[in-house]
């Protein structure tokens, strides 16, 4: 092996014709491996070791955005995120040099997604995939300075979620019309907290043990065990190993209008899926779970997510006065 790790990048130290050849560079090992490669096809071919060393500084410099997601690809282990992360750089510019990235351009993007009525929340999103790339590339000194982003402030956002009563009448709808699937998936999601994409990934084979459901899969890469209640362990034995890897977007979305419109809640933007999540969080939260348990339980990386739930238990607020109540 002919490099080694060194700062941001690699030192390549090649021999050939007798002679010793070394240059540093910005990269990963992979980028290393290559690069040593075509160092000594270069020298094979006659050409000076000058030459060869500027056409990677040149490289450098005409790296794209689009370059830099490829390089970072495998961090993304749900491909939807990766596909948000290849529309948030279409955005800004696939072609555009990351070396020539300033404040303007990011701050046209946000313009551009405001016009198209996203929220705060989304735009930050976005930015937090340009973030990403310009961190990769700052580390490796693909550029000598990071824009300072300005995230936009968020709200707590709106919490729609289940009652109780609401969830039975939408399930018997769906029953109504045959969507049984769904039924089974929208239970078990307000008993697990579980997004859409983990549930579909879910294998029995690997990831049930005894009562634990064990979710690897995660947006963010933590893993947690959560135990199961009877009936969603019931129905994730009956539907076998994989419970729910043929309920495409498309099934979901059509059973789940269905359910919708025989609710008279078509209107109602924030009646999707997702609320089985909240409906799982509230519940756990109204009655008296602490917050940080509800937090380990929903995989949420920072508490500030799950505080958005936290004035849904007033009596943890009363049960707060009564301690100092009793102050001496």
């Amino acid at each position: 092996m002919s490099y080694r790790k060194r700062n941001k990048g690699y030192t390549i130290d090649v021999r050939f014709g007798g002679k010793r050849y070394r240059t540093q560079i910005v990269g990963s090992e992979q980028d290393a491996i290559i690069n040593e490669q075509l160092c000594l096809k270069e020298l094979s071919m006659g050409k000076s070791w000058d030459n060869i060393v500027s056409q990677f500084d040149k490289a450098a410099k005409q790296m794209t955005l689009t370059d830099v997601l490829s390089k970072i690809k495998y961090t993304y282990t749900d491909p939807k995120e990766f596909n948000k992360a290849v529309y948030a750089v279409g955005i800004i510019g696939p072609n555009l040099k990351v070396s020539e990235i300033e404040i303007d351009h990011i701050e046209n993007m946000i313009i551009s997604e405001k016009s198209r009525g996203n929220s705060n929340g989304t735009c930050n999103r976005k930015l937090a995939v340009i973030s990403k790339l310009l961190t990769y590339a700052y580390k490796r000194n693909y550029i000598k300075s990071k824009p300072d982003i300005e995230w936009l402030k968020e709200g707590s956002g709106n919490i729609r979620w289940f009652t109780q009563d609401e969830q039975d009448l939408f399930c018997n709808y769906l029953k109504s019309g045959g969507h049984h699937n769904l039924i089974d998936m929208v239970t078990v999601a307000c008993d697990t907290g579980l997004r859409k994409s983990e549930l579909k990934r879910i294998n029995i084979t690997t990831d049930l043990k005894a009562d634990l459901l064990i979710c690897k899969a995660t947006k963010n890469e933590l893993v947690r065990s959560i135990p199961l209640t009877k009936r969603s362990k019931a129905i994730l034995m009956r539907r076998g190993d994989r419970p729910f890897i043929h309920m495409s977007d498309e099934l979901m979305r059509s059973a789940w209008n269905f359910g919708r419109l025989k609710m008279g809640l078509e209107n109602d933007k924030e009646f999707t899926f997702h609320m089985t999540r909240h409906t799982c969080a509230s519940r756990l939260v109204q009655r008296g779970i602490q917050i940080q348990v509800v937090q380990a339980w929903l995989g949420h990386k920072t508490i500030k997510m799950t505080l958005r739930y936290a004035h849904l238990n007033p009596e943890n607020f009363l049960q707060a006065r009564n301690v100092l109540d009793n102050l001496q």
